[in-house]
């Protein structure tokens, strides 16, 4: 089973030099201080759903891996199969810029016994008011016996 901190972790060594920034508000004079690089991992073992904080500002790429409910299947010899879609979400928040780097590097830069499932895209649209997206699937599974 893929381990959320170890895929976070993997995927920042990849694309940190492609990274946007979080700025955090300070708790204090609701000003922006605190910086950190944009990626996240869903739930934060802190914070939950809610991470980023409301308030905060995000730049260029932002990168957030969300661990998956597992579908859990019954098999004849009495174990189950528990498969997990892991969902790596890239947003390109500055217009200038694409995505298409970092999803080459992510295709073809991380360890080989994460299985990508699949790639899927959404352009940016001005009318929509969207920006250019991508995620990408990877699935993991472990039989266990009852």
């Amino acid at each position: 089973m893929i381990n959320a901190l170890i895929l976070r972790n993997d995927v920042f060594a990849v694309i940190k030099d492609l990274l946007g920034t979080y700025t955090f508000p300070d708790a204090y004079g609701g000003k922006l201080r605190t910086t950190s690089p944009s990626i996240a991992c869903l739930p934060d073992p802190d914070k939950g759903w809610n991470y980023p904080e409301n308030g905060t500002k995000v730049s260029g790429l932002e990168v957030v891996i969300k661990q998956p409910y597992p579908d859990v299947s019954a098999n004849i010899g009495g174990d189950r199969t528990f498969i997990n879609s892991w969902e790596i979400h890239l947003k390109q928040w500055d217009t200038n810029q694409s995505l298409l780097e970092a999803i080459g590097l992510l295709s073809s830069e991380l360890p080989d016994y994460y299985l990508i499932e699949r790639v899927s895209s959404m352009p940016s649209s001005d009318k929509l008011l969207t920006v250019e997206q991508c995620k990408i699937f990877i699935k993991d599974w472990q039989v266990r016996e009852l």
